[in-house]
């Protein structure tokens, strides 16, 4: 568990960053890139000085990451005449990269969708008159999926792949 300093002060930056994030975006509907910026500078400095996640991992899951929603942003705005996406989540899915390596990447966008898809079917169930096609800010849902893939990275000193490796059997 988190019983070592350094590794629970990483993460408590990485939770202050990340809420951050969130509390921006709710309010303003943008993550500003100096915060974006923090948390891929400290997301590096975490590979480097915890080694929970391997630096090259770092850096793969940074360009992956921001490469990969980048694409998902320009493929939406083809297809339906607007971005529904936000630059401030392609930045921040990088720098998120950071913290959870490549392998915890796929585990953090999943945790972030699911994680919107519930608040908008609740949101939905609570308020029939709630319109589903209203823009919503995905931040706070990236900002939940980084903060528990990177937990439970730091907290096991081990991918989160293995994890779920591991409790399948």
């Amino acid at each position: 568990m988190l019983s070592a300093a350094p590794e629970a002060g990483a993460l408590l930056v990485l939770l202050l960053l990340a809420a951050t994030a969130a509390a921006v975006d709710i309010r303003a509907m943008i993550i500003p890139d100096a915060v974006n910026l923090m948390i891929l500078v400290t997301g590096l400095s975490a590979s480097l000085l915890l080694g929970t996640v391997e630096p090259a991992s770092a850096l793969a899951g940074a360009l992956l990451g921001g490469g990969l929603l980048l694409g998902v942003r320009a493929a939406f705005r083809s297809r339906r005449g607007y971005h529904g996406l936000g630059l401030g989540d392609v930045k921040f899915v990088a720098a998120a990269g950071t913290w959870t390596g490549l392998e915890g990447l796929a585990p953090m966008l999943l945790a972030a969708s699911l994680t919107a898809l519930a608040y908008m079917g609740a949101r939905r169930l609570l308020d029939p008159g709630f319109d589903t096609g209203r823009r919503i800010p995905f931040g706070p849902f990236l900002a939940l999926g980084t903060a528990a893939v990177a937990a439970l990275q730091i907290g096991s000193g081990t991918s989160v792949l293995d994890l779920i490796d591991r409790a399948l059997g």
